[in-house]
């Protein structure tokens, strides 16, 4: 898990570069910024809640 946020964590970075570079449109860069965010998310509370469990 903690593999998967860092790779979703660095994703959210490229993503904001493409939009930056005009690579994507706002729309595509908003809507996949949404939707990676939302993992991070989930994926800081799972690791979060495993750390806290040991």
């Amino acid at each position: 898990m903690n593999i998967a946020l860092k790779e979703a964590s660095e994703s959210e970075y490229w993503i904001e570069l493409l939009g930056e570079s005009e690579y994507l449109s706002n729309a595509e860069k908003d809507s996949i910024l949404t939707d990676c965010r939302e993992l991070l998310k989930i994926l800081t509370s799972i690791v979060k809640s495993t750390f806290n469990s040991k």
